[in-house]
This record gives C-alpha cells, structure tokens and sequence, in this order.
C-alpha cells in the first residue's frame, strides 16, 4: 500500500479500484498528483448506493478516501453488461447517486452506461446523467419527460408510464438489480406475467400514436426490444409455455433485430441473430431427455453461490441462457462431478453436456469431460469416447 505515496501506473490503480473498492490505508495519505480510483461494479442498483449492502461498502471506502484526498475519480456502471437488450430501471438512483460522489471530493466521474444501439433507454441514460454532473440539483422527472417528449414525440407519454410502472414493480419485488442480470430472475417481480400485459399495452399505445411519422416509431420499436427479449428468455425457463407463440414472439424479434441492425446483446457482442437460431436449436427444437426429474447427488459440491440451483439446473429439462446467475452449477479450485440416477436400467442414445464459456466472469470451457455408467450403483464403467458433446453456449 505505500505504493499510493507516489506515481504508479494507471493500470496498477484502476485494477485495485475495479476489484475492490478499497477502503483508505491508516497511516499512508496520498500525495497531491495521485489520483484515486473507486469503481462500484459490486454494488446492486435497485436502490442508491447507501440503500443496501452491496453499496454500503463502496460508499464507506468513497468516505474513506474522501477524508485524504481531494482528487477522486470514480468509475460507476448502470446497464445490464450480460443482457444489453433487458430492462434496467435504474433512473431513480441516478441523482442521489451523484450527489453522493459530489459531496465527497469527486472531481471526475466516468458512467458506463451502455451506448450500443438498442441498449435498453441508451439515450435516455446517457442525457440524464450529463444534466446531472452539471447540476446535481436538477429536477429529473423533468428532464426525463422533456427528453422522452423531445426523441419519441406523441409516444413519450407512454414510454413515461412504462419507465414508472416498472420502477415501482421493481422496488416492490424486493428483488436486486445488478450489472450481470438476467430477465429470468425477475419473472415473478416486475416482469410477472400481469405487467408484462401492461407492458404490451403501453408500447402498442406508443407505437400507436406516432404510427405516420418513421422516425419516432422507429425509437419507439428499438425501446421495445428489451421487452421482447424479457419475454423469450422467460419462456425459455417454462416448461409449459406454448412453443407457437414464443416462436412468433421469436420471428418479430428477429425481424427487428435486423431491421435496426441491433448489433450485439452483451458485453461480449453476441449477435441478437445467431441468438435467434439458437433459440430456435435449443428451445424449440425439445427432444426427449430421461435426466429430466431425477436425482442428482455432487460427490464434489459446487461452489457455495450455485448450491441453491444445483438441486434442479441439470435435470429441470431446460438449457441455462447466457448469464451465469441462473440455470447454471459452477465449481471452482476443484474439478465438478455429478452423478445421476436414472432409478432403473434404460437404453441411452447419447450422453450430452452443455458448459458455459464466458472470460469476464472467469468462467471456462473444462479441459475435458468423461462419463461413466453403472447399471447397478457400483462400480463405473467409462462410456465411449467418441460419443461427444454438444459444447458450449455463444458466451464464449
């Protein structure tokens, strides 16, 4: 740490701040030409950053440094990195969020906020947060209504209700809203079936209303997106969700996608096409699979944060998405193992494992994968090698 008494590479420095927001030395104060990096990229965005835990502890080093330094910078993030196309109703901890950083010596600040088209209220975001860091005190609700007004014209109104129903669902949930979400966690909060109706009507209202002029039904189509994709990603996890319509859902989707050459849905810049026709590969396309329903035991478990999913991913019959946060079982410092009871003897056409690549969360393809059978729970036998594996999901 005394390394923070002179110049130091900014690489050095950003690494620290973006893994931990650290917390000030007791005995070091910086020098004057050092700047002071702080990123909140733990923290969740449900609520300002003093409101939960997950914050707390950012705003708790941020009040730290600000005691020894007046040269602070701080990187803060406010967009879905795994699910570009997925709503992000954070526009109500914008202000108190800011004010926070002004009040405590930051002089810079840089918001990572999405800018790919089609990221979910992208534009909007972006203003909102630059009125701010000219006058914290602005009122938003103002200016969030003369943007809307001003960039989807007779279908701003609209979109006004939209942004409000779903900021209060989503304070009523309970549930987090971080930076690697994913639709499918909010399926029973403010994506539950009800609003997602409400959703739709809004929108058609929208698109109603500026029906003769092209320019503003186009904004209007691409703020729809999100809400399309919420909806692909959510039947992809019901079992019963009737394939028909989630293809027709799927086909309009598409259709827009490349209409507004939507470029990537992550981070990662995975195509919104290929999304498509693997959807269509994986979910639509449903083969019997004799894991569905039965037991499964880890003679060595998986790491603490999937312990909660372990019981049910592999043999709930359905495929993980793109975000490790769900569906997904993970092991890490240790090789995983699973073992599954078919209960009885059964003919087995082919044995199949799908994995998750995806480096910005450390999460990798294993070196390689074996399976052994047992008819009667004892001793295994190797199963033939040359049977294969269906690979990975696109995060990779």
């Amino acid at each position: 740490m005394n390394k923070l008494a002179g110049r130091f590479p900014d690489k050095e420095i950003s690494t620290l701040a973006y893994l931990y927001s650290m917390p000030p030395p007791k005995r070091i104060k910086p020098l004057p030409n050092v700047n002071i990096m702080l990123c909140s990229i733990d923290a969740d965005r449900e609520v300002p950053l003093a409101e939960n835990r997950s914050g707390q502890q950012f705003v708790r080093a941020l009040e730290g440094w600000s005691e020894l330094s007046d040269n602070i910078f701080v990187w803060d993030y406010g967009i879905n990195f795994d699910n570009y196309l997925s709503p992000f109703p954070n526009f109500h901890v914008l202000q108190e969020n800011i004010k926070r950083f002004q009040a405590n010596n930051v002089t810079m600040h840089f918001s990572q906020i999405g800018g790919a088209k089609g990221c979910n209220f992208a534009e909007l975001r972006a203003y909102l947060v630059s009125k701010l860091m000219w006058n914290t005190d602005a009122d938003v609700d103002a200016l969030m209504r003369e943007f809307l007004d001003g960039y989807y014209g007779k279908a701003g109104g609209y979109l006004y209700q939209y942004i409000k129903l779903m900021e209060g669902a989503l304070l009523a949930s309970g549930q987090r809203l971080w930076i690697y979400d994913s639709p499918v966690t909010h399926k029973n909060g403010m994506l539950r079936p009800a609003l997602m109706r409400r959703y739709r009507q809004l929108f058609d209202a929208a698109e109603e209303a500026v029906k003769n002029d092209a320019a503003f039904l186009a904004r209007v189509q691409i703020a729809r997106l999100p809400i399309m994709y919420s909806a692909l990603e959510i039947a992809r996890t019901d079992p019963d969700a009737n394939i028909s319509e989630v293809e027709d859902e799927l086909n309009r989707f598409e259709k827009r996608v490349i209409k507004f050459q939507i470029p990537t849905l992550n981070e990662r810049n995975n195509s919104p096409v290929e999304y498509c026709a693997l959807y269509r590969e994986r979910y639509l396309n449903k083969t019997k699979n004799l894991a569905s329903g039965k037991k499964v035991a880890f003679p060595r478990p998986p790491h603490d944060r999937y312990r909660s999913l372990a019981q049910d991913a592999l043999t709930d019959g359905l495929y993980g998405g793109t975000t490790f946060s769900e569906s997904w079982v993970g092991w890490e410092g240790q090789d995983g193992s699973v073992v599954l009871d078919l209960e009885e003897v059964k003919d087995i056409h082919m044995v199949s494992i799908d994995c998750l690549h995806q480096l910005g969360a450390w999460i990798l393809l294993p070196r390689k994968v074996e399976f052994s059978y047992s008819s009667d729970g004892g001793i295994l036998s190797p199963l033939a090698a040359n049977r294969g594996s269906r690979g990975q999901r696109p995060g990779g």
